[in-house]
């Protein structure tokens, strides 16, 4: 269900104690010279659209607020950045206001990772906010299914981490045509550090601030010339299959601080 398009009686009508109420996160920003600006929204949003479809149970999509975190992006043209604090108070408002009409489950499902931190402390943040009404929980999509797509990647580490194999091939996918392959240039960046990664599935136990610009002339971080319609089939599928599962169990996670 795409809730812009239900009518105010069909929301009233929802089982609130059965419903999964998804909010996608992404943002607007660099995709390389190849891929389109909103490239991490539209993913977001067309993962839970397709998740939400697949599910045996009601869920609803919201719209998503496009916009995200992405001030290490903003030396490229075209680049929009939320704060922090904009971001938070933004999901925060939308939460609260699917709460205070009943809803009790709520995913945000995320798909930029300039957003990690942010949705980090949203979860915890909502989670205590509504404490005892709803069940508040948050992902980014490619870190649900990371093994998944790990068995489905063709690159080495670092060929997979912006506007790279996967989500270029995703955007294949979904959206046919918008890559423009003939723009498409591989970047195998060196963050510095052994401590420091820049692979969409790898991770660092050390944070620091990484503009984009430095990493690589075009913005890309990864090899955007492996990706295939059909490999962008695999992954979405993959991805969509490990957010039902979760979708599935989080349905039945009880509502912390409510008589058992």
């Amino acid at each position: 269900m795409r809730f812009e398009e239900l009518t105010s009686p069909d929301v009233a009508a929802l089982d609130r104690d059965r419903t999964i109420l998804i909010l996608p996160l992404g943002s607007v920003e660099q995709h390389g010279n190849h891929m389109p600006l909103g490239t991490d929204t539209l993913l977001a949003h067309s993962v839970s659209l397709a998740a939400a479809e697949r599910s045996p149970g009601a869920t609803a999509v919201l719209p998503p607020p496009w916009y995200g975190f992405s001030a290490h992006h903003m030396r490229f043209p075209g680049s929009i950045t939320l704060r922090a604090e904009t971001l938070m108070a933004v999901a925060e408002d939308i939460v609260g206001s699917a709460v205070a009409h009943g809803f009790r489950h709520v995913l945000i499902v995320n798909g930029h990772g300039g957003n990690g931190g942010v949705i980090d402390l949203l979860a915890s943040t909502l989670g205590h906010r509504h404490y005892g009404k709803a069940r508040i929980a948050a992902l980014t999509y490619f870190q649900l299914a990371r093994d998944a797509i790990a068995a489905l990647r063709r690159s080495e580490s670092g060929g997979m981490g912006h506007a790279c194999e996967f989500e270029t091939a995703m955007v294949q996918h979904v959206r046919p045509g918008l890559a423009k392959m003939e723009l498409a240039e591989a970047t195998y960046p060196d963050p510095g550090s052994s401590y420091l990664a820049t692979d969409l599935l790898g991770g660092s136990a050390v944070k620091t601030y990484l503009d984009f610009a430095d990493l690589s002339p075009t913005g890309t971080l990864g090899d955007p010339g492996l990706a295939t319609p059909e490999a962008g089939k695999k992954f979405f599928d993959a991805v969509v299959g490990e957010l039902v599962a979760f979708i599935e169990d989080f349905r039945g996670w009880a509502i912390p601080g409510q008589p058992k």
